[in-house]
């Protein structure tokens, strides 16, 4: 009877130990999750460049908390919101990243946080759109 109880009372510490860190886990896998959401709506800008033959850029709109994806002076054709508790913590100096029609873009860095956790989308010259 006694070693059940002990095993009941660490079974219950562990579970409280857990508990406490839920919050932090949470926010992390949003943040992970975002991040790969913003670098896949990049990525599709990037290929729909490609495809058309225009410029097209992703708008960040750190307020809003979402990002719009329109061919340069033209209709919007995508827009994503960043799920609740994460935010943009750093944005590219203009705010948009642009890619040509042969899929080069502007470098810039999207940085995404939730309490402690934050996670970046790095574009570079090329369009390789990576998750740090």
């Amino acid at each position: 009877m006694l070693e059940a109880l002990a095993g009941l009372s660490l079974a219950a510490l562990v579970a409280g130990l857990g508990l406490v860190r839920l919050p932090a886990l949470v926010a992390t896998l949003r943040v992970v999750g975002a991040a790969h959401d913003v670098a896949s709506a990049l990525r599709l800008a990037r290929g729909r460049a490609l495809a058309a033959g225009v410029t097209t850029e992703v708008r960040f709109d750190a307020a809003a908390r979402r990002l719009e994806t329109q061919v340069r002076g033209g209709a919007v054709l995508e827009t994503r919101r960043l799920p609740a508790g994460v935010s943009f913590a750093a944005l590219p100096a203009r705010g948009r990243l642009g890619f040509t029609a042969v899929g080069s873009a502007d470098n810039g860095t999207i940085t995404l946080a939730a309490g402690r956790s934050a996670r970046s989308v790095i574009v570079n010259q090329r369009g390789r759109v990576r998750v740090q």
